[in-house]
């Protein structure tokens, strides 16, 4: 794959269309799915994709645990686990990612899966919207 792919793939991911969208909805997810299942081996996964197929299943062990995480990061925020950079009246939608967002991010991983992985991988890792409460 050349560079003139990759940077396609990443001006799309980056961008502020449809795919820019589906991007930050589901990059605020993983980092709920972060904080709520300390599961850094997942981000790993996403990183290392050498292929399609890779990162798919890195995205199915993502989304699989969905309903649990949004559920335990709402419980979490209740009992001040959790606190948010933000305010949000509706948590749930907040963290949501969308069979729409997730067509948009398989369409990336198909032109270029180590990009879309990498990229996806980092910006949920640097997200500071939700954070574990220190005690």
């Amino acid at each position: 794959m050349g560079m003139r792919a990759h940077a396609d793939v990443l001006g799309k991911l980056l961008g502020k269309d449809e795919y820019g969208r589906a991007r930050e909805r589901y990059v605020r997810y993983l980092a709920a799915y972060k904080v709520v299942e300390q599961n850094l081996s997942l981000f790993d996964k996403m990183a290392r994709s050498r292929d399609t197929s890779d990162l798919i299943s890195a995205i199915y062990e993502s989304m699989r645990v969905k309903d649990r995480v949004l559920a335990s990061l709402e419980e979490g925020i209740r009992r001040g686990d959790y606190k948010l950079a933000f305010e949000c009246d509706n948590v749930r939608a907040a963290f949501s990612v969308g069979h729409d967002d997730i067509e948009k991010i398989l369409e990336l991983a198909r032109e270029d899966p180590k990009i879309t992985g990498v990229v996806l991988a980092i910006l949920a890792l640097a997200y500071g919207g939700v954070q574990p409460v220190r005690r």
